[in-house]
Formats: C-alpha cells, structure tokens, sequence
C-alpha cells in the first residue's frame, strides 16, 4: 500500500500524520520552528516528528510527503534541498517531498482540497491564505507579532495586558483586566518581567491570556468584549483583502476559519462575519473540513503544486 507522510511543524509544536489515518504524538523535546533555526536543525526537528509513525514496521511505499512549515520564506531554495534529502535518506524513499508555507496547509485542510476559497487561520499568530482554484495565491498577514498577526490570541492577550496596565495607572483601561492580569502574573508592577522571564516564548505567554479577555468579556466588561470586536474585524479586513486579490467583487467564495482562537464562538465571529458580509455580501463561512496537519497530507499528494515563490516548494 502506498502512503502519503503529512508533517506539520509550527513554532509550538511538531506533529505528523499518514494517508491511512494515522496520526503520530505531537512531538516534545525538539527545536521548535523559530524563525533562527538552520536547516539541519530543521531537518532534525521533521524527522523527530515522523519517528513515531511506525513507517519501517508498516511496510509499503511512500508516494510522497508533504510539510508545512511556519518559517518557511526564511529557508533557501539549497536549504530546502538539504532538507528534503535527509528525510528521503532517513525515511529509504526516493518520495516527492513538498514544502510549504503553513499557510497552505492550513488552506488544503480546511477547504478539504486545493480548491477556490480563503482559510483565516488564527492561533497565536496569524496567517490568512487564499487561492483562485488556478495558478493564484493570496497570502495575507502571518508578518509577526511585532509588525502585524492582527486578530491573533497574541494581539488579543497583549491588548487585554494593555489595558490592564491602563487601569493600574488610573488611564481608564479595565479593573476585571487588571484583576485577571494579576491573578495570572502576579502584582502587576512586576508584570514585564514576569513575562520576559517565562521559559515560554513571549508571543505565547502573551497569547495565552487571550482566555482571560474572553472571559471578562463575556462578564460585561465594555473594554474586553471591544477588543474581540476589533479581533474580529481585522480578521475580516485580512480575508476581504485577500478575496479583492483573487476574484472580482460580488463572486461567491467560501471562507474556512481555522485555529485556537475562533473558539471564543460568538465573541469573535459575530464581529468577523458581520465585517466580511458587509465588505463581501456574496462570502461563505464555511466549516474547516480539518486542520494544517489534514492539510499537509493532501500536500504530500497534491502534484499541481510546484514551486511557488515565497509560499512553496517541490523536489
């Protein structure tokens, strides 16, 4: 029987999957993918990712492998190379191995295929990926926390840190914030350092106090259920951005919502699909058939994508 080998590999974590259902532990202990990683510690990390799959014990063929990797538009064409043959050496395959942004895999996964629609994939940061069911891509967003990730739980938590912070110094702000900041960090005037000395990167420290914002918001606090607004509706001006780039105004599209931060439900999709209807009366929110690991095993067997510059890569 012939496999397809799917590998997601984000910055908190690695994880992997085969075509028959198959599905590896996510993987502890291996360089997360940040963004100053080489490509053998990258090679290092991928493969810690399939070596729970069982693949020697399993017999059969793999017919391809697909990855997607958050990080990717830092890695060289000769780099990806390097990559894909310590896979194929450690893996006995001469397999098509593709690469790419995660972006893709979280549209494949979403959408099911690779087929006409956008993914807003929002976790702690942001990436919203579309597609014209032909040769062109739309990416949007995904440049960071410090420039941009905007709707993402790390915009969320650092505004809900913000206005915590706002309230301590009598500037307005929100005391259920400030009660919930100190509840998680301890006495706020230590907060800065209680975050940069957390082991846990800081975009995901600082995202992590995204449940708190929902939670004062969904208690009646104005200022936390505003900051979800505006999450929401940034979210929406990613995905109307990337329609406008892809299709004429007034054609249907299917937009597929992906990532930890849309459970908040309504707090955050009312807003979204209230922006989005209004900018794209003709947009469909539609469920995420699976996730950016579903996403990378369809990579692993989507032959039509070649090399896309900045997005993708195949060899």
């Amino acid at each position: 029987m012939s496999l397809l080998v799917g590998i997601d590999a984000g910055q908190t974590g690695i994880r992997a999957a085969l075509s028959d259902g198959t599905v590896g532990e996510p993987v502890a202990g291996v360089p997360r993918m940040e963004h100053d990683l080489g490509p053998d510690d990258v090679a290092t990390a991928l493969l810690a990712g399939v070596a729970g799959l069982g693949l020697a014990a399993r017999g059969g063929e793999i017919a391809g492998i697909g990855i997607g990797l958050s990080g990717f538009e830092l890695i060289s064409a000769a780099e990806m190379q390097r990559i894909a043959a310590r896979i194929r050496a450690r893996l006995d395959t001469g397999a098509p191995v593709a690469i790419a942004t995660d972006g893709i895999t979280s549209l494949l996964g979403a959408l099911g295929a690779l087929r006409a629609g956008v993914v807003v994939a929002s976790g702690t940061g942001v990436v919203v990926l579309g597609h014209d069911g032909g040769e062109r891509w739309a990416h949007v967003d995904g440049w960071g926390s410090l420039l941009g990730d905007d709707g993402s739980g790390f915009a969320i938590g650092q505004a809900g840190l913000r206005a915590a912070l706002r309230a301590h110094d009598g500037r307005d702000g929100s005391q259920p914030l400030l009660a919930a900041a100190e509840a998680r960090f301890g006495p706020i005037a230590g907060l800065p350092a209680a975050i940069l000395r957390d082991t846990t990167p800081t975009s995901r420290v600082v995202a992590s106090f995204a449940p708190a914002v929902a939670e004062a918001a969904a208690g009646g606090d104005v200022t936390a259920r505003n900051i979800w607004t505006k999450a929401g509706e940034d979210l929406a001006h990613s995905a109307i951005a990337a329609l406008h780039r892809l299709f004429s105004p007034g054609v249907p599209a299917d937009v597929a919502l992906l990532g930890n931060v849309w459970n908040a439900g309504a707090l955050l999709r009312e807003p979204f699909e209230r922006e989005l209807i209004r900018r794209w009366p003709a947009a469909r929110v539609v469920p995420a058939a699976g996730t950016s690991l579903d996403g990378a095993v369809v990579l692993a067997g989507e032959d039509s994508i070649g090399t896309v510059a900045g997005l993708a890569w195949r060899g």
